[in-house]
């Protein structure tokens, strides 16, 4: 059975960990380096690569990828994306869901 991995930042490692989701804690420099290596490697069927540290981790993995049919890598916005815009948290998060199930949803 294929494992699922998230490669992110420490700090939104934290919330991964408690999910029961297994982490790979790394860094803008490193970040390449180690989502290469998990690629290479066997176990994982999914890898969830926060764009934050690897822009465009498809891209960046076409060649360790070729020949492979896993494992599947799918970018996620990081946590700084919700800041690092002029808009405010509650903004990004009412996005995000819009775009993931097509209507908002208002909580009062």
């Amino acid at each position: 059975m294929h494992k699922v991995l998230v490669v992110t930042d420490a700090e939104t490692a934290i919330g991964f960990r408690l999910a029961g989701v297994e982490t790979l804690v790394t860094t803008a420099e490193t970040a390449v380096h180690d989502l290469e290596a998990v690629v290479t490697g066997d176990g994982y069927g999914l890898v969830v690569v926060d764009e934050g540290l690897v822009p465009d981790p498809v891209r960046s993995m076409e060649r360790a990828m070729r020949g492979r049919d896993l494992p599947v890598l799918l970018p996620m916005p990081g946590l700084s994306a919700a800041f690092d815009h002029e808009a405010d948290a509650t903004a990004y998060m009412k996005d995000l869901v819009r775009s993931a199930i097509g209507f908002d949803i208002k909580l009062d």
